[in-house]
């Protein structure tokens, strides 16, 4: 139920959640979120079940703001992730490859419907994250100007931001992974709010792979004949006990909301062909493709010299991408002959083990990411929840956001 000093959050290009998730514990109540994507739709849906809104997979392109419900005022804080690829440092290489830039992809310009989104419900706050490549691409000047003024056609009108931006990694903020992302907030210019960034855990050393994922249960590898893209043996998803109890505090807080603390879903990993399977077990951790054995190697070594990488176990992992989705062949378990599972790779991005993914696994790895991840999305929104829970208190009188400061 939507408590007076919860604030509205409406989560666009949402995906699977990750900066729902962080924004709700944080103290927000999540209206909803936006996506084209039906997985992303289906795990929103699942893991935040009581929004008002509860569309479908939409396309944003095609969206009237009738369709929503909302009236402005109605949301708080607007936050989102506009599609990332192209300003990826691939997604900049494929571009490339096709002899086009990334502004030229339409999808670079997804962010004009988030602008248009402030114009209508203008949220005292908006948080956009995006790939920290894009800081130094040419639409971004372009992005920070139609955030803070608005666009040629909606200028009249507007309610006009401050803002700031800065690239922050993930490990600050307690989440086992080396993530680097960009992060755009905006405040309205008629409030008295501030811009605050999130300062960095004090902790002496970052969570490490093992700390995130040591109680989860062992896996055996699964083999599948060299060449064989199809019948792949289907995984079935159940229950499996946990290895242990807590033996940290990162494993308490990711089992902490669980209600049965005996098991736990979404662990299972790919198939891998045999040569596969011989390479990992040839690797040390921290190892690239660079490093194994010559009689293993398949591809140039100066071309695809990180096309299999070993996680450590006494270290954060790195970067985790959509590119799960494909193979896995970057993200091999430190300790076990196989690519991590779902389950580890949603602990190694700080997602709880009550968080559920009930689509593909292909979609599961993707999502996944793809996302924000929420221990790094609390963080930054918990600045920005004490300012308006303390305007909150301050003026019970409120009857909604177009109120000024």
């Amino acid at each position: 139920m939507f408590k007076l000093n919860q604030p509205r959050v409406l989560d666009l290009f949402c995906g699977a959640g990750g900066l729902s998730l962080g924004f709700q514990d944080a103290g927000c109540n999540i209206i909803g979120g936006l996506d084209i994507n039906p997985h992303a739709i289906r795990t929103h849906h699942k893991n935040f079940p009581n929004t008002i809104l509860d569309l479908p997979a939409t396309d944003i392109t095609q969206l009237d703001f009738s369709q929503l419900n909302l009236e402005p005022g109605d949301i708080d804080i607007l936050i989102g992730s506009p599609p990332c690829q192209v300003f990826s440092a691939v997604g900049i290489g494929k571009m490339r490859h096709l002899g086009r830039t990334p502004e030229e992809d339409l999808r670079s310009l997804l962010y004009l419907y988030f602008v248009e989104f402030l114009n209508y419900f203008r949220p005292y706050f908006f948080v956009m994250e995006n790939v920290n490549t894009l800081k130094n691409k040419p639409i971004f000047s372009r992005m920070c100007e139609e955030f803070s003024n608005g666009t040629r056609e909606i200028k009249k009108g507007y309610p006009r931001y401050d803002i700031e931006y800065q690239i922050l990694l993930s490990a600050d903020y307690g989440v086992p992974q080396l993530r680097k992302r960009l992060f755009v907030i905006g405040k309205r210019k008629d409030t008295n709010f501030k811009l605050i960034f999130p300062e960095k855990i004090n902790i002496s050393e970052y969570v490490s792979v093992g700390q995130a994922i040591s109680d989860l249960p062992e896996l055996k590898p699964i083999c599948l004949p060299l060449g064989n893209r199809k019948g792949r043996p289907k995984q079935i998803d159940y229950e499996k006990p946990y290895l242990c109890a807590p033996s940290n505090p990162y494993q308490q807080k990711m089992r902490k909301r669980k209600e049965r603390n005996n098991g736990v879903l979404n662990h299972i990993c790919r198939s891998h062909n045999d040569l596969d399977l011989q390479i990992f077990g040839v690797m040390k951790q921290g190892d690239l493709y660079r490093d194994i054995p010559d009689e293993f190697k398949r591809y140039r070594s100066d071309i695809f010299e990180d096309k299999y990488k070993r996680l450590r176990w006494d270290k954060p992992s790195w970067t985790l991408t959509a590119h799960m989705k494909k193979d896995g062949l970057a993200y091999i378990h430190p300790k076990q002959t196989r690519s991590i599972s779902v389950r580890e790779a949603a602990r190694l991005h700080s997602f709880p083990d009550d968080f559920i993914f009930d689509v593909p696994m292909t979609a599961m790895f993707e999502l996944i990411g793809n996302s924000v991840p929420p221990l790094m999305a609390e963080a930054i929104a918990k600045p920005i929840v004490q300012q308006l829970q303390s305007y909150y208190l301050d003026n019970s009188s409120k009857v909604n956001g177009l109120d000024k400061l």
